[in-house]
């Protein structure tokens, strides 16, 4: 980070001093978490729900922070705490990275998006950190908290640095976008998410569209282009613009695509230039576009970006493929929607097995009106994936059962379980040599609960296995 001082962050968040700043002091990092202070940090006081960050103040004084950012004039910090005092530390947070990005001279790149979001991500990293210096966004920092954090992280000294940008209400997207400007946005995809606050699939576009409020005009736009009506909402933009997608309109298009068990082949715009990258699935050929297309512009030639790409290694529980004990699981327990459930399903069906397919379905969460329709569509996906056993966890999920045996799988081969704790107790116990598990579900359903199980029975039991 950028080397701060006090009276800066002052000036910079619009805060009160409640003591006398010394401008001796250098700020090299700001920290939310009082438990990992790193030395010369100035802590952010946040409240939550379940905390609030002024109750640690004499822990991070003791612990040698050099500053705090507060909202309460009148909580118990310690007379040698140097303190500036906001009216929101989430906004000052987001001024601050704001504040750092103006200063920071590499490119930033920001990707947004219904699916595909950190997978992208980090094929973006890979193929330009081969040849730049750079980073991203750690896990899964894509709120008003991890964009700045990132932002401040970030070595002043960077060539690139990616960003990744959630949202589940109206205007997040435009908060962030206006905290990491970025030089190159990504839109993944869009489809049915968080449908509970951004209402229907055209403000799923409209929310993610709203990243070229922050986006450089000198900048470029990369969309995918398999979607008009995605390219209708950002079509404000007046900078350069490049598709992605499977359809060959797009400035990039994969052809030929062979999903394998050891990753994704494809031809860029149906030549003979082929690109392998060691991740499952079909869309990740889509996810590979937009990360070629990055690297393009970042000045990277097709050969450096393809050798890089064969390199690149994808994000924990998302199509993660694991051995355990002479079980392979492929967890994408990270988060599900109807897009990425029918994508995970279609891929663990294409997977080369000698045993069973388990398929642990659990609850998509924030659907709102659509849950119903959404988890029997499922529900259809999963009769039609050749699946041996069907486990569906969660409330929700008990719709998705409904629909598979009204599909015509059989009622001996569905079984549903409250939550995950439960299932966990239950799945393990049914695995056979040469199985395959796939785990799918929101983040709250936490299915990687079974996948610890798994791992840890090593040598699954033969008893109560179900036809």
């Amino acid at each position: 980070m950028k080397q701060l001082n006090l009276e800066t962050i002052r000036r910079v968040t619009g805060g009160k001093p409640l003591c006398v700043l010394p401008r001796e002091v250098c700020v090299e990092a700001i920290s939310t978490d009082s438990r990992k202070l790193p030395p010369g940090a100035v802590f952010l006081a946040l409240k939550g729900e379940k905390f609030d960050g002024h109750h640690y103040l004499p822990e991070v004084a003791a612990a040698g922070a050099v500053g705090a950012i507060v909202e309460d004039r009148s909580c118990n910090a310690p007379d040698n705490l140097p303190l500036i005092q906001v009216d929101n530390a989430r906004l000052a947070l987001g001024k601050l990275g704001r504040y750092v990005r103006q200063q920071f001279t590499g490119k930033v790149v920001a990707v947004a998006g219904s699916n595909g979001k950190t997978s992208t991500k980090n094929l973006i990293h890979s193929a330009l950190s081969g040849k730049l210096y750079g980073s991203m966004s750690p896990k899964s920092f894509n709120n008003d908290i991890g964009v700045p954090i990132t932002l401040l992280e970030a070595d002043a000294a960077q060539d690139y640095l990616v960003l990744e940008m959630g949202t589940n209400h109206p205007g997040e997207i435009a908060t962030l976008a206006g905290i990491g400007l970025p030089d190159i946005a990504v839109i993944t995809n869009c489809s049915a998410e968080h449908l509970e606050y951004l209402g229907d699939l055209a403000g799923v576009r409209r929310e993610n569209a709203c990243i070229v409020q922050g986006l450089d005009a000198k900048g470029l736009l990369v969309a995918n282009g398999d979607d008009p009506a995605l390219l209708d909402a950002v079509s404000s933009y007046s900078g350069r613009r490049i598709t992605f997608g499977f359809e060959p309109h797009n400035d990039l298009f994969a052809a030929d695509v062979v999903a394998g068990e050891d990753g994704v082949r494809f031809r860029l715009n149906g030549s003979k230039t082929e690109y392998f990258v060691p991740l499952l699935g079909k869309h990740t050929a889509c996810n590979a576009l937009a990360a070629i297309a990055v690297a393009r512009r970042l000045g990277l030639s097709d050969k450096e970006i393809g050798a890089h790409l064969a390199a690149a290694r994808g994000p924990d529980m998302r199509l993660q493929l694991l051995q355990f004990g002479g079980v392979q699981v492929l967890n994408d327990a990270y988060n599900a929607n109807p897009a990425s459930m029918q994508a995970a399903l279609d891929t663990f069906q294409n997977l080369p097995t000698e045993g069973r397919r388990i398929a642990v379905l659990g609850d998509m969460r924030e659907l709102g009106h659509t849950s119903e329709r959404y988890h029997r569509e499922a529900g259809f996906w999963a009769a039609a994936a050749r699946l041996d056993v069907l486990a569906c966890v969660g409330h929700q999920a008990r719709l998705l059962a409904e629909s598979a045996q009204s599909c015509g799988m059989a009622s001996g081969r569905i079984h549903c379980f409250d939550d995950s704790s439960t299932a966990s107790k239950v799945v393990p116990r049914w695995l056979q040599q040469g199985d395959i598990v796939l785990l799918k579900a929101s983040r709250g359903l936490r299915l990687e609960l079974i996948a610890r199980e798994i791992q840890q029975s090593r040598e699954p039991s033969s008893a109560a296995v179900p036809n």
